[in-house]
């Protein structure tokens, strides 16, 4: 049975699927086709339009602190970094990311080595966990040490593969508009989608109906 996962580095919704989704490829016969897109702030940008703090932000904040809580998985949303620029209080995205490009291409590589979602459970874990500086070489060779990468290797396969790590991604993000959504996290089971996190219980019913078996 296979699966399409579609992910963002800077959905905290995506973070909170992981280990269920982890949990699921280890006990399961099921292949999970991890797919990274950038986050909606590089691919839609507009869609911030009219959302600030006050708006937007500070509800989301009350709710994923919710969620995780429910689900007992460490979280933040002082992010330090975040893996976008942007004024919360205005919703104005930076012209300037100096992040998210770097660990979406790290992503995506890990992905060609097999080891897409396990390198992002790891890399989320110091976003959303609250780690300082958790983009330093120092950290992000750690996470890539647990999942069996080396870090200088992964950076120098991007920039050898940089150009096919990028159409990739952008080969995501037109199957995922094609799937039914632009959002993540966003599961697509044959000619079904279900979006967000909080949509798990609903996957594995439909994937039970349709025969999946436990290894």
């Amino acid at each position: 049975m296979k699966i399409d996962l579609y992910f963002s580095y800077r959905s905290p919704y995506s973070y909170l699927i992981l280990p269920r989704m982890l949990k699921l490829k280890e006990k399961y016969d099921i292949e999970i086709n991890f797919k990274v897109v950038y986050p909606i702030a590089i691919r839609m940008p507009e869609w911030f339009e009219g959302k600030n703090f006050f708006t937007f932000f500070f509800f989301k904040m009350i709710d994923m602190r919710l969620q995780a809580k429910k689900l007992g998985i460490p979280f933040t949303s002082k992010l330090k970094p975040d893996p976008i620029r942007q004024n919360i209080m205005t919703g104005k995205i930076s012209s300037h990311q100096p992040y998210i490009f770097d660990i979406c291409h790290l992503g995506q590589m890990a992905q060609m080595k097999g080891v897409g979602m396990e390198f992002a459970f790891e890399v989320s874990s110091l976003i959303f966990g609250g780690v300082e500086n958790w983009n330093t070489d120092e950290n992000l060779s750690e996470a890539a040490k647990k999942v069996g990468l080396d870090l200088n290797q992964l950076r120098d396969s991007i920039n050898v593969h940089e150009e096919e790590i990028i159409g990739q991604i952008k080969q995501n993000q037109v199957d995922q508009l094609n799937a039914g959504h632009h959002g993540v996290p966003l599961t697509v089971i044959g000619d079904k989608h279900f979006f967000g996190q909080d949509q798990f219980d609903k996957i594995m019913k439909t994937l039970k109906e349709n025969g999946l078996k436990e290894r």
